[in-house]
């Protein structure tokens, strides 16, 4: 499977630059500045690329899903901000399907902010039962293991207001070597924080992203949610006293590699960071 640090290339919705213009601003022009190359994806409806697009597992193969989330179903609106990933994927303007031609579809309803590839490991929450209960747990996860061919590690699902989407990438990304960073979980859930840890231990070394400040910020979720392109890590920022403390820790943590802060403000807001804006694939 091709983790973060294996791509070279990034995609973006083609609203980005208007809906968060500073932040494309900025983004841009560090891929730029170190050669990474970056393009614009057409016939997207939001900006949430992880999303909707596809699953990479090697150079030619990519897992598509149904993506019909339950939070995008409950009103007209939400519905008209539902991607199609097949129109996105074969439009001409976006010359993918003749770069990656395999295609594999999976029926199972899934976010891509859900899937974390930690090398021959995924980690999802469970909320990928609750959105396929026409199937049992069991079968969910052998598909799972078979599309992805990789072993599942399943998170149980807080479905609380900053995370009612149930994304397992608000909540962890993968540091190499058998590690894995958690989010400050413990300053807002204790409960939740102790079961993440008890089952992320079974598998990997567990860093714990901790912030020395007077009150806990909501929005620092954030930081877990970066954006790595081989080496280069793009960290999120909210212009708050935790930014540089989540630069250094995830710096210690990805020894090696480029580190730097990226206002994102305008996506967090939104309820998403960099990785949620973001497609990064190896090419």
């Amino acid at each position: 499977m091709i983790t973060d640090p294996q791509t070279n290339t990034v995609y973006f919705s083609s609203r980005l630059p208007k809906q968060c213009p500073t932040l494309n601003a900025k983004i841009t022009e560090v891929l730029q500045s170190h050669g990474v190359p970056y393009f614009y994806l057409a016939e997207t409806n939001d900006i949430w690329c992880r999303d909707f697009m596809p699953i990479q597992i090697d150079e030619e193969r990519l897992v598509f899903y149904k993506y019909t989330p339950d939070y995008l179903q409950d009103t007209d609106y939400h519905k008209h901000l539902q991607t199609d990933p097949e129109r996105v994927f074969l439009s001409e303007e976006n010359h993918l399907s003749s770069m990656l031609p395999y295609r594999q579809p999976i029926k199972l309803v899934l976010d891509g902010g859900n899937v974390v590839k930690c090398g021959d490991t995924v980690v999802m929450t469970d909320k990928v039962f609750v959105e396929n209960k026409d199937k049992t747990p069991a079968e969910v996860e052998r598909i799972l293991r078979d599309a992805f061919q990789s072993d599942i590690l399943f998170l149980p699902w807080e479905n609380v207001k900053e995370n009612y989407t149930g994304h397992s990438d608000g909540i962890v990304h993968y540091a190499g070597d058998g590690r894995i960073l958690l989010t400050n979980y413990d300053d807002f859930s204790v409960d939740y924080y102790n079961r993440y840890r008890e089952i992320l231990d079974r598998k990997f070394e567990v860093i714990t992203l901790k912030y020395k400040v007077k009150r806990h910020r909501e929005r620092s979720w954030c930081y877990i949610n970066f954006l790595q392109v081989g080496r280069l890590v793009l960290v999120p920022q909210l212009g708050a006293e935790e930014d540089e403390q989540a630069l250094e820790q995830i710096a210690k943590a990805l020894s090696g590699c480029e580190v730097i802060g990226i206002p994102a403000l305008e996506a967090v807001r939104r309820g998403g960071a960099l990785n949620c804006i973001s497609w990064n694939i190896k090419m």
